[in-house]
């Protein structure tokens, strides 16, 4: 079995999965695919009582399943598309450095003049 998101790139073979968690993904899949609110998807997906933590003490513990990184990708996929998450995928064009400008004459100290000549001088 395998997850592919051509928005993200992402590829994985998730192998052969538990029935309870083969029917946790095509269930998030069905979501995605009805772009479910973001935040229902965490829920859903995400919470203790989801199958995706059913034999885990603690959360680190499916960290790296390849389960929880297609749902993860969903879940930012979704967020992306509602406009909750950035993309950082798309480039955004910076703005330019400041050139460095030349300095105009009334800019710049005369070194034989007291600061109180120079502000008369203006």
């Amino acid at each position: 079995m395998r997850y592919h998101n051509p928005k993200s790139g992402l590829d994985i073979d998730l192998g052969t999965l538990e029935p309870q968690k083969r029917r946790l993904f095509d269930h998030a899949m069905e979501m995605f695919r009805r772009n479910t609110s973001w935040f229902e998807f965490e829920q859903i997906v995400f919470s203790y009582t989801s199958p995706l933590f059913t034999r885990a003490k603690k959360r680190a513990d499916v960290v790296d399943e390849p389960l929880f990184h297609a749902l993860t990708d969903m879940w930012l996929q979704l967020g992306i598309d509602q406009g909750y998450v950035a993309n950082d995928r798309t480039k955004t064009k910076a703005r330019p450095p400041r050139a460095h400008r030349t300095p105009r004459r009334g800019d710049v100290a005369a070194s034989h003049q007291s600061a109180g000549t120079r502000r008369r001088g203006r």
